[in-house]
């Protein structure tokens, strides 16, 4: 049985160029967009019942919330503004106290690390939407459009 991961330091890099990666800050919730397969009939005229095979996978959707940061969200808001697709990689934990080293990325494609788990999709984003509730901080959610499928790295 694996180890159970926790949230607690990890973090979520987003490449912004050839060669640049940011570290998204005061992240509070990501998730990943789902692959849900389309379906195709094959039924044909001597079926009781109808017979279906598993087609493409549809990429969804997924949201990012973090707390609002005049500086930080800047990268963010501007990548709503292009709707440039992106290369997104989150990581597990380094350890109890710290997150992994900020990966590098070449050809707009981080990384990942070798040490811990992580996740990597191509996405754009396509909705940033900032909030404001009564005794809170600004919070902004993103809507992730995915493009592709969601690889899984794990450790060596």
């Amino acid at each position: 049985m694996g180890d159970v991961l926790k949230s607690k330091h990890t973090q979520l890099f987003i490449a912004i160029g050839a060669a640049e990666v940011i570290k998204v800050t005061r992240v509070r919730s990501v998730g990943f967009p789902d692959g849900q397969a389309s379906e195709i009939d094959i039924s044909d005229f001597d079926d009781d019942w109808d017979q279906f095979v598993a087609g493409r996978k549809a990429t969804g959707s997924t949201t990012i919330e973090v707390i609002y940061d005049s500086v930080d969200s800047e990268a963010l808001e501007r990548l709503h503004e292009t709707g440039e697709v992106v290369n997104f990689l989150v990581t597990a934990p380094a350890s109890e106290t710290a997150g992994v080293a900020k990966p590098s990325a070449e050809d707009g494609v981080i990384t990942p690390p070798t040490t811990v788990v992580s996740k990597q999709f191509n996405g754009f984003v396509q909705n940033f939407a900032t909030t404001v509730a009564d005794n809170d901080v600004w919070k902004a959610t993103m809507t992730i459009r995915g493009s592709g499928g969601v690889t899984t790295h794990r450790p060596a």
